[in-house]
């Protein structure tokens, strides 16, 4: 028997997507953490099982599924800031034969004599072996030294003390920190592509394995290149986690709830990331401390049972008896009731203006989007092969290297802004909620290019001026600090949506992979730009501002989008905002309500 329906207003499965903003989530290809949101597929979305579903309301049920993934978000976060604890570089001094013993302490009486001034790497002679400890018996001439003694009042052990990476070991250090990243950039693509493939819940197992696995064996490394191996396995798990969870709590929500929930699902991430300080205070081995960050990820393990699978992911499968199951379970959830008609046949028809839906071919056959140029491949050349584009596109990649380098430079460095390094520590990762709020409530106001340069130019004169403040003035270095990182991880939020707006449709995927590649360089970088404060301190905060001045000057010349009808193809993208001056910016224009591609209205240009 075939059931039909007929929508009560028309539009109701042509556009089952239409939300209030067209600019929201479903543009964003990845948030702030490298977490990429599945690509739109019209043709699944009007699916006549996720229309329903879609348009249920944000009950218990959903809320449920986010507070799995606030829980799963929290979990995650530690593993991604935990390497200032545990490659931090403790004040150290060369052992100094015939004065140091088993029981030595690294402020001794006869460091005065036995080591040159401020030099970590290096001691006086004995003039005579056989002669007591005494300043009489050192001459001035110097010899490098291979075994140290650490001040660990701070932190009883890190990698540095454990492995000796000082001196001309040093560079050693900051790699700890390259490895996560080059692992987040490889599990990006393999656990993304995993959970794309088999479920979002295999992928989140996959990725608990690696991060807690990794993490777990990281802390029991015998040797420090077993630790950097291990780095990467937890840095492609860490991404691996968030990133799945992020989709899966995104595909369980309506598209009224995507932006609120993919903006404010970065808020236990924040939470996750200062929770790190606390347990620092608490836990001063890095072994123990690595252990304490990433051994709770095997609670996760938990959502194979308690967490539904992505019912979008279901029906991209034709798993529909499945999907439905789920669906079943929310609504009861929600105290709902679900059509009959979807429950009991699969082989459902939908009236539409358009003629006849049928569920099992309507991948297929409704309002397909591909033409036959869609075949050709797609490459990142294509973007530079036309002077706007290829602007724009330099323009994109740089800015995207500066916001993950900074980003995460800040955060390594927020052990060298003195005072209390733990307060300091904290706060940095907490400054994020107040910037994530701030661009959730400015962005469609301000506008995308207002917007960025903004809050690119107020990270980059706070931190470029931090660096020159004056000894004795650490709570503003501090401040300074804190505004910077709010500023930064502001653009981060932005970034991501107004790339996907400046690319054509037809290469979004191609540019935001190739400004993800090189917002990795960005993030490689880091650790060792932070790692230049033992040759000055103030030197990261100086670089950090002054590479976001750069950028977010250089924004300037990028067009508005905010209000606009997205260009398609390449040849529009370079027609596009040739009616605008450099200096047109969407917050200083009269507003108006501009009728957008989906029939809704939204705030445009004039």
């Amino acid at each position: 028997m075939t059931i039909k329906y007929t929508p009560v207003q028309q539009g109701d499965i042509l556009t089952p997507t239409t939300v209030e903003n067209p600019f929201e989530l479903q543009h964003r290809p990845e948030n702030n953490h490298g977490t990429r949101i599945p690509s739109r597929d019209p043709s699944l979305d009007k699916d006549p099982l996720l229309i329903y579903f879609y348009k249920m309301d944000f009950g218990r049920a959903q809320l449920y599924v986010y507070g799995l993934a606030w829980l799963a978000a929290v979990i995650s976060a530690p593993v991604y800031v935990d390497s200032i604890f545990l490659i931090m570089t403790l004040p150290h001094r060369c052992v100094v034969p015939s004065c140091d013993d088993n029981s030595t302490q690294y402020n001794q009486t006869f460091v005065e004599w036995a080591i040159p001034e401020g030099d970590q790497c290096h001691v006086r002679i004995l003039e005579n072996i056989t002669d007591q400890c005494h300043p009489d018996t050192f001459s001035n001439l110097t010899t490098s030294c291979s075994e140290w003694v650490y001040d660990t009042s701070l932190f009883s052990a890190t990698t540095v003390t454990e492995f000796d990476l000082t001196c001309d070991r040093a560079f050693l250090g900051p790699l700890a920190g390259s490895m996560y990243m080059i692992g987040m950039l490889v599990g990006a693509i393999v656990i993304g592509d995993l959970a794309d493939r088999f479920g979002r819940k295999n992928g989140i197992l996959v990725s608990v394995l690696l991060l807690g696995g990794g993490g777990v064996l990281s802390a029991v490394s015998p040797t420090y290149y077993m630790f950097l191996l291990m780095r990467f396995f937890t840095g492609a798990g860490g991404v691996g986690l968030f990133q799945v969870i992020f989709v899966l709590a995104v595909e369980f929500v309506g598209a009224k709830w995507r932006t609120f929930c993919g903006i404010f699902i970065e808020v236990p991430f924040a939470l996750g990331e200062s929770l790190t300080g606390v347990m620092a205070i608490f836990i001063r081995d890095w072994r123990y401390l690595q252990v304490a960050v990433t051994a709770p990820a095997f609670l996760l393990i938990t959502y194979n049972w308690i967490m539904p699978e992505s019912v979008r992911w279901l029906v991209a499968q034709d798993r529909k008896t499945e999907a439905r199951k789920i669906i079943e379970r929310a609504a009861r959830f929600n105290a709902v009731e679900v059509p009959k008609y979807m429950l009991d046949d699969d082989n459902v028809q939908v009236s539409t203006i358009d003629g006849v839906l049928s569920v099992s071919n309507s991948k297929v056959e409704l309002v397909s989007e591909t033409k036959p140029e869609d075949q050709i491949k797609k490459t990142v050349i294509d973007l530079l092969r036309t002077p706007n584009m290829r602007k724009r596109s330099f323009n994109m990649f740089f800015c995207w290297a500066v916001c993950t380098l900074v980003y995460y430079g800040l955060s390594s460095n927020s052990g060298n802004l003195g005072g209390n390094i733990f307060v300091n520590f904290i706060a940095t990762m907490l400054i994020e909620i107040p910037s994530y709020i701030f661009s959730f409530l400015v962005l469609d106001r301000m506008g995308r290019k207002g917007t960025l340069s903004f809050v690119l130019l107020l990270g980059g004169v706070s931190c470029f001026i931090s660096g020159f403040v004056p000894e004795g003035y650490e709570w503003l270095v501090v401040v300074l600090s804190l505004l910077g990182k709010f500023g930064i991880a502001a653009a981060f939020a932005i970034i991501y949506i107004y790339s996907a707006e400046i690319f054509p449709t037809d290469y979004r995927s191609v540019g935001i992979g190739a400004c993800s590649m090189c917002a990795r360089v960005g993030g490689i970088l880091a650790p060792f730009i932070a790692s230049l404060a033992r040759t000055y301190r103030p030197l990261p905060l100086i670089i950090f501002g002054a590479l976001s001045i750069v950028s977010g000057c250089l924004v300037v010349f990028l067009p508005e989008t905010v209000g606009c009808e997205l260009p398609q193809t390449l040849q529009e993208s370079e027609s596009f905002g040739s009616d605008q001056s450099i200096w047109y910016f969407s917050c200083f224009a009269k507003r108006r309500n501009k009728p957008s591609i989906e029939g809704n209205t939204v705030a445009g240009d004039v």
